[in-house]
């Protein structure tokens, strides 16, 4: 019988090799490597009758600005299911536990993602969604940029003296355990730099195709053009997240000059790319897009129990990033 439950100390080894299991890609095998020594987030947790861990989730409940105050909603992300034990009913037993979290500890709605691509996903939670389990509700596309830094000028400085009060906007820019952070601001746009590589490394667990033989060859490219190479097979891809970014208006021009900064300030603190969600709708996204970069898609979901009314269109809510 398979057990689903909390997290326990016990857990972290498991835990940790379970995130750091590959992510099969087009042309590149990822493992997102975290550890779960210090974890902010509830961890959510499966392991079958023998006692393999199958499957972990994550449940964040930070607080949010919502119609004008602070209000504590939830995250759901980090999911991962070890390949060998798909399509055993764990996402049933998954789900139940959550609900008995979310009784316990209840909210009115939570925000996740499903990466573009994954119809598997999609249709398991939102197309054929039991009852019992909550509903998915589309409120637009997240854009992930994978940015290249660059060599440019910049100053750090402190955190902005204004508040940004756009809705679901964190009430407060909580540290994670053992994080790095560099504050910029420029011309009323603000945000960080967030260094989590000591609890969180994404490495390269193998090329496909003709990039396993071609990756030499690239790298002499990218190297004499003084861009990003990609690593060997275990090799770590260093970058750090563009986090908690606000704007006292719309400012186009101070949001490209604060990005170049930002990309300067990432090249000096050793990291190859800087990333940067922005939803498909946020005005400084056509801008961030003139800077070198990958772009990767994922649907934003507002997830809400039954019994709670739909949610109305607001558009794409803001996310942070690290957070999901």
């Amino acid at each position: 019988m398979n057990e689903f439950r909390l997290a326990r100390p016990e857990d972290r080894a498991d835990l940790e090799a379970l995130s750091a299991l590959p992510v099969p890609g087009r042309w590149i095998d990822l493992s997102y490597r975290r550890s779960f020594e210090q974890c902010r987030e509830q961890v959510l947790l499966g392991r079958t009758g023998t006692g393999k861990m199958a499957a972990l989730a994550l449940r964040s409940l930070p607080l949010l600005w919502r119609n004008g105050s602070p209000q504590r909603l939830g995250y759901l992300g980090g999911l991962r299911v070890d390949p060998k034990f798909q399509g055993r009913n764990l996402l049933a037993e998954g789900f139940a536990l959550l609900r008995r979290v979310h009784e316990a500890d209840p909210v009115e709605e939570y925000l996740a993602t499903i990466v573009e691509g994954n119809q598997l996903a999609r249709r398991l939670l939102v197309e054929r969604a039991r009852p019992s389990w909550p509903r998915f509700f589309p409120s637009g596309v997240l854009c992930t940029l994978a940015l290249e830094t660059r060599d440019d000028p910049f100053q750090p400085g402190a955190p902005p003296a204004w508040q940004c009060r756009r809705e679901y906007f964190p009430w407060e820019a909580v540290e994670e355990p053992g994080e790095r952070r560099w504050w910029l601001e420029h011309e009323g746009v603000a945000g960080c730099l967030r260094d989590l590589s000591r609890t969180r490394q994404t490495r390269v667990a193998g090329y496909r195709g003709a990039l396993r033989w071609l990756r030499p060859l690239l790298n002499v490219w990218q190297k004499a053009l003084n861009r990003p190479q990609l690593p060997s097979p275990g090799g770590l891809l260093k970058g750090g997240y563009a986090g908690f970014l606000c704007s006292d208006g719309i400012r186009p021009r101070a949001f490209e000059q604060w990005l170049q900064r930002m990309l300067g300030m990432a090249r000096f603190q050793g990291m190859d790319w800087l990333y940067l969600g922005l939803s498909e709708s946020d005005p400084y996204l056509e801008v961030a897009r003139l800077f070198r970069h990958r772009l990767y898609r994922s649907q934003v979901f507002r997830v809400r129990y039954q019994g709670q009314p739909a949610p109305l269109n607001e558009g794409t809510p803001y996310l942070e990033l690290a957070w999901l």
